[in-house]
């Protein structure tokens, strides 16, 4: 993992400004992200972000991985980070919108190194009812099973669901098993009066949304 800084500084961040652009090159999503990261990294929460381009992929990767200082407390603002990110995404809330739960899987799958396979389970009004990692594979791949995606619907009582995934090429084009999986899991759970309403592939701190592309 490359460091943040050309030179042999111990802190985490460079502290160029070049890296920095000012609160209002960042999104509200992405500042929720650095209000958690600050406890524990102060002034150089903002630096830190936009010297890893941004993405929350890259980021985690860098706390995970390096052994520089500060990297123990940016893991634990990370952490803090994912929790508030889910708040919009606790039991019994209404489904806001794709954002919301866009911004949620970049952060739960980022810094994998192989696949998951996750499913939001709703009720009637678009309501979260669970949300569930059922699947881990291989770098390359992951199992799907509709058989257990079927029983976990029925055990929530649940009338849709967004599934989502995880590459960890970076590559968020849904592949031709990603397509396949789709179809069998949207025939699967027809049969119980179940909609899949989205499939959601997160990559690299991006997101490709089968829905909006058609592909559903």
């Amino acid at each position: 993992m490359n460091a943040l800084s050309s030179s042999s500084s111990s802190s985490v961040v460079s502290s160029s400004p070049a890296s920095f652009h000012g609160p209002s090159a960042f999104t509200a999503r992405e500042l929720q992200v650095l209000d958690a990261l600050r406890p524990f990294l102060g002034a150089e929460a903002e630096g830190l972000y936009a010297a890893q381009g941004r993405s929350l992929h890259k980021l985690v990767c860098f706390a995970r991985d390096s052994s520089l200082p500060g990297c123990a407390q940016l893991l634990c603002g990370l952490r803090l980070a994912r929790e508030l990110l889910a708040e919009e995404l606790r039991p019994g809330e209404a489904f806001r919108s794709l954002y919301a739960v866009s911004d949620y899987l970049k952060l739960h799958f980022a810094g994998q190194a192989h696949e998951s396979f996750a499913v939001l389970f709703l009720d009637a009004r678009h309501t979260l009812l669970a949300f569930e990692d059922l699947f881990r594979g291989t770098l390359t791949q992951t199992g799907v099973y509709p058989r257990e995606v079927l029983k976990r619907a029925l055990q929530h009582n649940a009338s849709a669901v967004i599934l989502a995934h995880n590459h960890p090429s970076g590559v968020v084009e849904p592949s031709p098993d990603d397509l396949a999986v789709t179809e069998a899991l949207k025939s699967a759970l027809a049969l119980i009066d179940v909609r899949v309403l989205d499939h959601i592939v997160v990559g690299a701190n991006r997101v490709a949304s089968m829905a909006e592309r058609g592909l559903l």
